[in-house]
């Protein structure tokens, strides 16, 4: 593995393909994940190894986790989102949220954090939600995951700071794209109302953050969690 190398998990996601779009501009080598939709990636085969991996599948997700290790950029953009009451929501799809949000991240993390300490730098990122802080009704599993993305975010960077890696995330607001595209079909106004700006966020503005983050600019931000929500948080609206 070359050391240079952007790991992307998700990056056939409208999210995911734009951070590695950003990362592609400055010419390093990248690795992307993808399943479902993995297709999405053909563009980028002349620049990129395209691993298709089920990271809910356990064995799949262990060669997956051999095949980064060594990379010192690690972005999990991989998300799964189940929307509905906490008595509805079917096992299938909290374990799926589970399995990607929760145990694909800690995982990654092990294996990549080791290479990265010896080296004495790295980064990982994780793409977060701003629903771990305001959450709506239908959102307690998914907010939770993302809850814990981010406690985990706080704890490992205190583990790891002194050996130079950085452990962030990026906590993107309504952006338009994915799963935001059926909220918007039901109540559009209701959405764009909710953020001070007055726009949609675009999965450009959360790339350039993830971008910004892994860069030298960034090198004193340890353990943080960057909102790029379009100040959706402070409740305006």
């Amino acid at each position: 593995m070359d050391p240079s190398t952007v790991v992307v998990t998700g990056a056939s996601s409208g999210i995911g393909r734009a951070i590695a779009e950003r990362f592609s501009r400055d010419g390093r080598p990248l690795l992307l994940q993808g399943n479902r939709n993995v297709q999405a990636l053909e563009p980028f085969a002349d620049r990129a190894r395209i691993v298709r991996c089920d990271l809910r599948d356990c064995a799949q997700l262990d060669g997956f986790c051999r095949d980064i290790e060594g990379a010192l950029t690690v972005v999990h953009a991989a998300s799964v989102v189940g929307t509905d009451l906490l008595s509805e929501l079917s096992d299938e799809v909290v374990e799926e949220m589970l399995s990607v949000n929760v145990r694909a991240w800690v995982k990654l993390c092990r294996v990549a954090v080791r290479p990265m300490m010896r080296a004495r730098k790295g980064c990982l990122v994780a793409i977060s939600s701003v629903t771990a802080r305001r959450a709506s009704r239908g959102q307690s599993v998914y907010a939770g995951t993302k809850a814990f993305q981010e406690g985990f975010v706080r704890a490992l960077a205190a583990e790891v700071a002194s050996r130079g890696v950085r452990v962030n995330a990026v906590a993107p607001g309504p952006i338009d794209s994915g799963s935001l595209k059926g909220l918007l079909a039901q109540a559009p106004e209701e959405v764009k109302a909710s953020l001070a700006c007055g726009r949609l966020g675009l999965p450009e503005d959360v790339a350039e953050a993830v971008h910004w983050l892994c860069s030298d600019a960034a090198g004193f931000i340890h353990g943080q969690v960057l909102s790029v929500d379009g100040g959706f948080q402070r409740g305006v609206g």
